[in-house]
């Protein structure tokens, strides 16, 4: 819901941006999902909310938790090399969306796939 909802304008209700700041800090604690790297349901897909609150807010914090969510997102990756080693193509479920998600941490950006760019 903060990936989609970032992109409103910004400033108009002072409510409605802490309440996107604190979807943010229940994603941090809940923590990287199990479900795996992925944008859907995965730990990309979770951590692209960070990379909304940075590009929103400009608060480094957002990023720095963005990237720690994709060196996560890195290990949950090489974990399923091993256990299945073939590679996920798609983009939501498979690697593709993964890649999308470390460019975009490494650019300092939020360009999620089909919500803001196609």
């Amino acid at each position: 819901m903060v990936t989609a909802l970032a992109l409103l304008p910004q400033g108009v209700n002072e409510s409605f941006d802490r309440l996107l700041a604190q979807g943010g800090e229940l994603t941090w604690q809940a923590g990287p999902l199990k479900k795996g790297s992925n944008l859907c349901h995965g730990t990309g897909g979770n951590g692209y909310a960070f990379l909304k609150l940075f590009v929103r807010t400009g608060n480094q914090m957002w990023l720095d938790r963005a990237r720690i969510f994709a060196m996560h997102a890195i290990a949950q990756y090489e974990l399923a090399q091993q256990l299945y080693r073939q590679l996920r193509y798609p983009l939501w479920t498979g690697d593709l969306g993964l890649a999308v998600y470390l460019w975009d941490c490494l650019q300092a950006q939020a360009k999620f796939p089909t919500i803001d760019c196609f």
